[in-house]
């Protein structure tokens, strides 16, 4: 099987080319993560050719088109990450996570085509959601990622795509995940540094629904060998908690008493959680690492790699 991975250099990228079978072949693509290369050679990833392409610029795909015009998958991970970054700077957000896109789907023709979406796209919501619900999010973020999900279904209807898996994730933590993650700064400041202090933007009250990676590395191995029609759905823990339960969650399992602090306001504040049953139910896929075991698993990581986690 031939794949291709766009934002390979980024948290889920990493973890999903370290759990690929040897057998497929493998174009990672990375534009400013410039020590990627290394991270493909000192784990000995012989089957993955780390390219780097700039996919807001339609001649710089080319690249990829040189090498090759037609893929069995492409999971598509490349996007701006950061919320924040969106509301300061809208028209970057949606270079990143739209016209990316576009430009990459006028260049090649794909099998399976995976779009990691993100359930901010239920922005203004409360309570349970689901993709049959109505959607008019007002965050830049969650904007640039609903508009990228239609474009899915116009290049279908001109074959550029067989079939598509629109997953609205909820989020993952877990090794290589960015320094500014709530789950590493957590697992830092209570596990590493023993420190019980810890300040959390806004109120503490908006919701977090993350898995451990490797469960959402899982789900992505699935629908990588699915043959099933293209589908929209939600991909997420099933334990959805406030931010202020998960420092408390998190500072008893290292065995702290968090002295907590809470300051600003934060772009995203979730108040809606998912009850969509799609992914479960199809590909019987039920997240299985507990938060505790997750924490755990991130501490060694972080101990071992000590400043190179981010």
């Amino acid at each position: 099987m031939n794949i291709l991975v766009t934002g390979a250099s980024g948290f889920i990228g990493k973890n999903l080319l370290l759990a690929l079978n040897e057998q497929c072949q493998v174009i990672a693509t990375y534009w400013r993560a410039t020590d990627f290369p290394d991270f493909i050679m000192r784990n000995n990833l012989k089957m993955v050719m780390p390219l780097r392409v700039d996919l807001s610029t339609a001649e710089d795909v080319d690249k990829i088109a040189m090498i090759d015009q037609k893929f069995d998958c492409c999971v598509y991970l490349a996007a701006n990450g950061d919320p924040a970054v969106s509301v300061k700077n809208p028209a970057f957000d949606l270079v990143s996570n739209t016209l990316t896109l576009v430009n990459l789907l006028e260049k090649i023709r794909v099998g399976t085509f995976i779009y990691f979406s993100s359930g901010a796209v239920y922005d203004g919501l409360a309570g349970p959601v689901s993709p049959e619900v109505t959607v008019k999010p007002r965050l830049p973020y969650a904007i640039s990622h609903l508009a990228s999900e239609y474009y899915l279904s116009h290049f279908q209807a001109r074959d550029q795509i067989r079939r598509f898996f629109i997953v609205r994730f909820f989020g993952a933590y877990g090794p290589y995940e960015p320094a500014r993650k709530i789950y590493s700064r957590l697992v830092k400041r209570f596990g590493c540094e023993r420190n019980p202090q810890f300040t959390i933007c806004g109120d503490g009250e908006n919701k977090i629904d993350a898995m451990y990676i490797d469960d959402a590395i899982r789900a992505l191995s699935l629908l990588i060998q699915s043959q099933d029609n293209s589908a929209t759905f939600d991909l997420y823990s099933g334990q959805p908690i406030t931010l202020t339960q998960l420092v408390e969650k998190a500072a008893a399992i290292f065995q702290i008493t968090p002295a907590i602090t809470y300051t600003g306001n934060v772009p995203e504040y979730i108040e809606f959680y998912s009850a969509d049953r799609y992914f479960h139910q199809r590909c019987k896929f039920t997240p299985s690492i507990p938060l505790e075991d997750g924490l755990i698993s991130l501490y060694d990581h972080l101990r071992k790699s000590g400043d190179d986690y981010v």
